[in-house]
């Protein structure tokens, strides 16, 4: 019989992201169906989370959205995400797309969907020759493009270059590559921590975020937040020398985060 797994703080959130990545729905119900029980139920310890919702948050997540039953998959809503993915500049190539979102290329390339993810990108309306060259990005060309960048004035902090050229960080971060964006950055003569220091987020600029997105129609709950690009703006919130959560960010900004956490 072989022994039993020693669940850690670090290893339940690493489980949590990774089950998250793949497509599951992180109810406890399909965490039964999955064989994660045990691990559900050490998270109650009060030297762990104090519960799976909490866990859930540890890892960044959002319970109210990621805990719910996952929608049936339809062709109407593949096509959807991925034109979504494409707006955002995600780089949908075959190898990145089946290593940040296997689920999706799982789905798309089943007989009963559109037989191969090619097929899939081709049916959203995309050109499947000009998605597949990003597979051909080498080291030269990402420091290339970062000095292009940085001499057009382009903020590079992680979460400014994500929101404005996903697949170039992508790329960057890759093991093949770099391993980091800020290794990229680097790698390109410019000083990263500089370079992070230009886009830092203070209490006012948290705050004016929030009133600013807010205004755009934008919900700003975790979640959203998240797909958005605004992880950085978000951690920084939390650190104990801003407002120590999120939610606390969302409040001094003069919002009702219980009435933001439902929309």
């Amino acid at each position: 019989m072989g022994r039993k797994k020693k669940w850690t703080k670090q290893t339940i959130t690493q489980t949590i992201l990774k089950l998250h990545k793949r497509g599951e729905s992180l109810c406890t119900r399909n965490m039964r169906k999955l064989g994660y029980s045990g691990m559900v139920t050490t998270t109650y310890r009060p030297d762990l989370f104090g519960s799976w919702r909490k866990a859930i948050e540890a890892a960044g997540l959002d319970p109210n959205v990621v805990c719910r039953r996952l929608r049936k998959w339809t062709k109407e809503r593949i096509l959807e995400r991925l034109r979504e993915l494409h707006r955002k500049g995600v780089d949908l190539s075959h190898a990145a797309a089946k290593r940040d979102h296997q689920y999706l290329v799982v789905v798309s390339s089943r007989e009963d969907m559109f037989g191969s993810w090619q097929a899939a990108i081709e049916a959203a309306g995309l050109d499947y020759s000009k998605i597949s060259r990003h597979r051909w990005w080498t080291k030269e060309k990402i420091v290339a493009e970062i000095k292009r960048l940085a001499a057009a004035g382009q903020p590079l902090s992680h979460d400014a270059a994500k929101r404005s050229n996903g697949a170039l960080v992508s790329a960057a971060s890759s093991p093949r590559y770099f391993g980091s964006w800020g290794a990229a950055v680097e790698a390109a003569g410019l000083n990263y921590d500089r370079v992070r220091k230009t886009n830092r987020w203070t209490k006012q600029k948290i705050i004016d975020n929030i009133r600013a997105l807010t205004r755009q129609g934008e919900r700003v709950n975790n979640a959203n937040m998240r797909r958005l690009g605004y992880r950085g703006m978000m951690e920084a919130a939390s650190r104990p020398g801003n407002f120590g959560s999120w939610a606390a960010a969302v409040e001094a900004a003069g919002l009702d985060y219980d009435e933001v956490r439902k929309t």
